[in-house]
């Protein structure tokens, strides 16, 4: 910014106060800002300090816009017209710092994320875990990891951005859980018995780790009131995963199709829920898996109308401004479609749900990042 300061300081003075060639100066020198911020981004949000850093940094671009703008509009005797094609360049212009400082504090997520992984995704869903770990140590291992880091963000961030990362937390909270479900079930090869040694037990240690990370999570809402909705939104997918669980596991009498048609509303793919479900079923209960997937098949028009899926949803988990590990589509999708296993399918059934994932991933060409082979990505 200090280079385009002399710039606009050279234009300021070689133009009048008048001239539309003023505004048509700053205009080019917003746009290269703009082409630049674009360009350079990426490569300042690597790690948790340099995304603090960054997301800092692009803050105060912005307010330096800001102050350039409104120097402008005092010091010089601009027409309407061209105080409002000032305002309309400088908007554009603003509205990329804004997004990528929200952008780069919530990737912190990825960092934070990577601790966890080494520390419980090992032992999440283990023997000792169902049977020794009565109080849920390893999700208390994961919120005492994000209050660890809460002291950081609250030194490196202001209380805006913040509260953005704890919302990128509960997303990530959310999708982390969901993704070792997946990989768990992708490493059960038993077609016939559980993955669990007692069920019960471990659908009771899955609803005690839901509400260890859910009860956190709340204690911040008089910090951050907003923060309900994120919770409630996000939580309601481990709500729903837990309930197939149970009835899976023959616990639970509810019918498995109110709790399908619950998870397509959430996330709103037909092929992503059915897959989800039937993982569910291959942990718990396998011998159902194949009838279960009939079901669904079955329910298609009823999900369709329900919650008809999200033609826009790959477009928009490519979007610059989506930070990687945070859609809960996105990520099942790729920790589905990662799993070996083969499913109780027909072939063409397989082929079928093959071509949707490769499809939705857009052929395996999802966002790449230093980050993409962890579970919170």
């Amino acid at each position: 910014y200090s280079l385009a300061g002399v710039q606009l300081r050279t234009i300021r003075d070689r133009l009048t106060r008048r001239s539309e060639a003023l505004v048509q100066a700053v205009g080019v020198i917003f746009k290269n800002l703009y082409e630049k911020q674009m360009e350079t981004r990426d490569r300042y949000c690597k790690d948790f300090e340099d995304c603090c850093a960054a997301s800092n940094d692009f803050i105060r671009m912005s307010e330096k816009c800001e102050e350039i703008v409104a120097e402008i509009q005092d010091e010089s005797n601009l027409s309407p017209e061209a105080s409002e094609t000032l305002e309309e360049q400088a908007a554009a212009l603003l509205g990329l710092y804004s997004g990528d400082a929200v952008y780069a504090a919530q990737k912190t997520h990825v960092s934070i994320f990577q601790p966890i992984e080494e520390a419980i995704v090992e032992d999440l869903f283990g023997e000792e875990w169902q049977d020794s770990m009565t109080h849920n140590e390893l999700a208390l291992t994961l919120i005492r990891t994000l209050d660890d880091f809460m002291e950081d963000l609250e030194n490196f961030l202001d209380e805006v951005m913040v509260q953005k990362c704890v919302e990128a937390q509960v997303a990530a909270s959310v999708n982390f859980y969901a993704a070792v479900i997946l990989q768990k079930s992708a490493d059960h090869t038993n077609k016939a018995t559980s993955f669990f040694t007692d069920n019960r037990r471990a659908i009771e240690r899955i609803r005690g780790d839901i509400g260890v990370m859910r009860e956190y999570f709340e204690g911040l809402f008089d910090t951050y009131p907003t923060l309900s909705r994120v919770v409630e939104n996000n939580f309601g997918l481990l709500d729903s995963i837990v309930e197939v669980f149970s009835i899976a596991a023959g616990i639970s009498h509810s019918d498995i199709q109110d709790f399908v048609l619950l998870l397509q509303k959430i996330i709103k793919n037909f092929t992503i829920t059915k897959f989800l479900v039937g993982d569910i079923y291959h942990l718990v209960n396998p011998a159902d898996e194949h009838d279960v997937y009939e079901l669904i098949d079955g329910m298609e028009t009823q999900m369709a109308a329900v919650a008809p899926n999200d033609e826009k949803a790959f477009s928009m988990a490519q979007n610059r401004m989506t930070v990687p590990g945070l859609r809960i589509d996105f990520n099942l999708a790729k920790h589905l479609d990662r799993g070996n296993r083969k499913r109780p399918l027909q072939q063409t059934s397989l082929d079928k749900a093959d071509l949707a994932f490769r499809q939705w991933l857009g052929g395996g060409g999802d966002k790449k990042s230093e980050d993409d082979d962890s579970y919170e990505d």
